[in-house]
């Protein structure tokens, strides 16, 4: 079951509930960078109270149209900087299936935090929610976004051929997912106890 307050804490990060005052933080560190967004389904913040909006757009979603979700504030644990957000939200109740998605501003990528936080969540979804299914999906143009979801234990799925229109260009749109039951085999990322 959903706690809204939970955190969830890796080596490196914690994962908080996002708020209205991370506005600043996600202006100055990802929404107003044209490179951070440009696969995003959203464009770029121009101001701060655009940002905040956009907070409040997310925070009315997750809370009144999609019960089993939770959006995450990714924020180093060392400096208490926020450098950017990971979700689920329940696609289908009856089998128990969410999509995840995640985004980092440009400063912290390549440093293994989107896996990190996306194993995390993989957990939670598992152990707490009580999900079957976590799935997502990545702009074939960001090959990169594929990775993080298969170092984090998801399995390629299938390509959907210019299936959404991004910034006026078809785009393809690669899936990965993982099931409980590869969550629970183990094996090296999700070692049991």
């Amino acid at each position: 079951m959903i706690n809204r307050d939970d955190i969830l804490e890796t080596e490196r990060l914690l994962l908080r509930p996002f708020s209205i005052s991370d506005g600043e933080a996600m202006f100055c560190n990802w929404a107003s960078d044209p490179e951070a967004v440009r696969f995003m389904p959203y464009d770029v913040c121009t101001t701060i109270e655009e940002t905040k909006n956009r907070i409040n757009e997310w925070m009315d979603y997750f809370e009144k149209t999609a019960p089993n979700s939770a959006v995450f504030a990714v924020e180093l644990k060392n400096s208490g900087e926020v450098i950017g957000t990971i979700d689920f939200a329940e696609t289908d109740r009856e089998a128990r299936s969410a999509e995840v998605g995640y985004q980092l501003g440009k400063s912290w990528w390549g440093n293994g935090y989107a896996s990190e936080a996306l194993r995390a969540v993989i957990k939670y979804v598992f152990e707490v929610v009580g999900l079957n299914r976590l799935w997502a999906s990545y702009d074939s143009r960001n090959p990169n976004s594929g990775k993080v979801m298969k170092k984090a234990g998801m399995l390629y799925e299938g390509t959907l051929r210019q299936c959404k229109v991004r910034r006026g260009e078809l785009a393809d749109s690669v899936r990965y997912a993982i099931l409980a039951e590869d969550y629970y085999a183990g094996g090296q990322l999700y070692p049991r106890q």
